[in-house]
């Protein structure tokens, strides 16, 4: 782990506590921990330091390629773990970048919505999940767009996690849109189904 990484976390989980007087659901699931694909919704500009803090490693993040136009400000995505995507194409210089992260035992972050604004899968998680042939691990945030609220205490930063999704759940469908669009549905509605689990 990067020295700016770990500070980076350190820092992050000290506003998880102090503002967003948070709390991890299910922090057991994360004991057998193993190179996968984590997916998330995303609600909130917060959401990917937030779910890369409580994680046992380092891990990779996709981020919109616009974030990058400013070079300073991609310098440090960069050095953070971010890998920009170009959104709305199917992307193989991106999707190679993650095969060799991942070849390499590196996990990484995907909202399957896409953007903060979405709130439907997009194909290319699909697509990924279809091509990596790794674990899956769903998580769910609940109020990281309101940390006033959380810091007043009225409310608090919820950080659900799922149960690992094995890639043997979509063996054996065509490698068509399809597909695709059927694995980022059956995602999406796994991490949805989150915060309702008994």
């Amino acid at each position: 782990m990067n020295v700016i990484y770990r500070t980076c976390v350190v820092v992050t989980r000290i506003i998880l506590i102090v503002a967003g007087n948070y709390r991890i659901i299910h922090k057991e699931r994360l004991k057998n921990w193993r190179r996968c694909i984590i997916t998330s919704n995303h609600i909130s500009y917060f959401d990917p330091p937030f779910i890369g803090a409580i994680l046992p490693r380092e891990i990779y993040y996709l981020a919109k390629s616009e974030l990058f136009r400013n070079r300073l400000f991609g310098a440090f995505l960069r050095v953070l773990n971010s890998i920009p995507v170009k959104r709305g194409v199917v992307d193989r210089t991106t999707l190679d970048r993650i095969k060799e992260l991942l070849g390499e035992e590196k996990s990484i972050l995907i909202f399957p919505e896409g953007s903060r604004k979405s709130y439907t899968a997009k194909p290319g998680i699909g697509i990924l999940v279809y091509e990596m042939k790794v674990p899956i691990l769903p998580v769910y945030i609940e109020n990281s767009n309101h940390l006033l609220s959380s810091f007043l205490r009225k409310k608090r930063v919820n950080i659900y996690i799922g149960e690992w999704i094995e890639p043997d759940e979509f063996a054996g469908l065509p490698a068509e849109k399809a597909s695709y669009r059927h694995i980022a549905e059956q995602v999406l509605a796994r991490i949805k189904s989150l915060p309702h689990e008994n």
